[in-house]
């Protein structure tokens, strides 16, 4: 018996939902994310090689390092959303029904969800007028506008995460943390 047959069919169409996210958000997170965490590190052996040992300080790299972290985090919240890394207290799971977890687990994603597209918009707006109000980082003056930008996009891709979890728990499936690996891709 094949495994699509043992299990019912709301759950096979949550699971190709799910699945479908997972395609857009880990890629995004371990690609996208991951190279910059790459340039931070070699910014930051930069940096110190040429504090320490040239005695050279490199102007604005705190800056730069700066928003290099803010981008990772743009990247990676979809995907901690999706992998369960986010920090969460599951106590009504050990004195409550799956039944009743799976109507709670659905209404606090629909909170989470409002309050991603709230950000989402307040980011954007942020974003218009962040050169109006002068914005920007404090030794390079790298406008923070783009920056906005960026960070809009990785709440609205969390809040979508949060939507496709919701769609999956209304349809009474059950919404699996896979942590994937490279090879997974």
């Amino acid at each position: 018996m094949a495994d699509h047959e043992k299990t019912p069919e709301s759950e096979q169409g949550a699971d190709r939902v799910l699945d479908l996210i997972d395609r857009v958000v880990r890629p995004l997170a371990l690609y996208l994310g991951g190279t910059i965490v790459i340039v931070l590190c070699l910014l930051t052996v930069t940096a110190v090689g040429f504090r320490y040992v040239l005695n050279s300080p490199i102007f604005g790299v705190r800056d730069i390092a700066q928003l290099l972290l803010l981008t990772i985090v743009t990247f990676s919240v979809g995907q901690s959303g999706r992998t369960g890394s986010q920090v969460a207290v599951e106590l009504l799971g050990t004195v409550t029904s799956p039944k009743f977890t799976r109507w709670t687990d659905a209404f606090v994603k629909i909170l989470g969800a409002i309050m991603m597209g709230i950000l989402t918009v307040q980011l954007v707006a942020n974003g218009l007028s962040a050169a109006e109000y002068g914005e920007a980082s404090n030794s390079l003056v790298i406008p923070f506008g783009p920056f906005f930008y960026l960070l809009a996009f990785g709440m609205a891709l969390y809040g979508i995460v949060l939507l496709f979890e919701i769609y999956v728990h209304l349809r009474g499936g059950e919404v699996v943390h896979h942590v994937g690996t490279m090879d997974d891709l």
